[in-house]
């Protein structure tokens, strides 16, 4: 299974403390390609909102290793961020699959 978009998974929606108690998390089944010190958000927070999560041997075989990413559209396009927020508040996660 692959589990990914916009989890609120940061900030004020999860506390350091909470972690414990979210089994998506904190069982070793699932893999989070994210990490925490991401920033998702186009706006002035820094929070990793958005993610990647993996579960399942054959799925993580098929992962392009290290290619899980943020992918900031302000920055590759130029954009102010009057012109990004009109896009999304979020900037989407990206991750590459192998051809088998």
């Amino acid at each position: 299974m692959l589990f990914l978009g916009d989890f609120n998974a940061d900030c004020s929606y999860v506390r350091e403390q909470d972690w414990a108690a979210i089994r998506l998390r904190s069982s070793e089944v699932f893999k989070w390609l994210i990490p925490d010190s991401a920033d998702t958000t186009v706006g002035n927070s820094d929070c990793a909102y958005d993610r990647i999560v993996v579960c399942g041997a054959h799925l993580r075989r098929s992962l392009k290793p290290q290619s899980a990413a943020v992918h900031d559209f302000q920055e590759v396009y130029g954009l102010d961020q009057t012109q990004a927020l009109a896009i999304s508040d979020h900037f989407p996660v990206e991750v590459t699959l192998k051809c088998h």
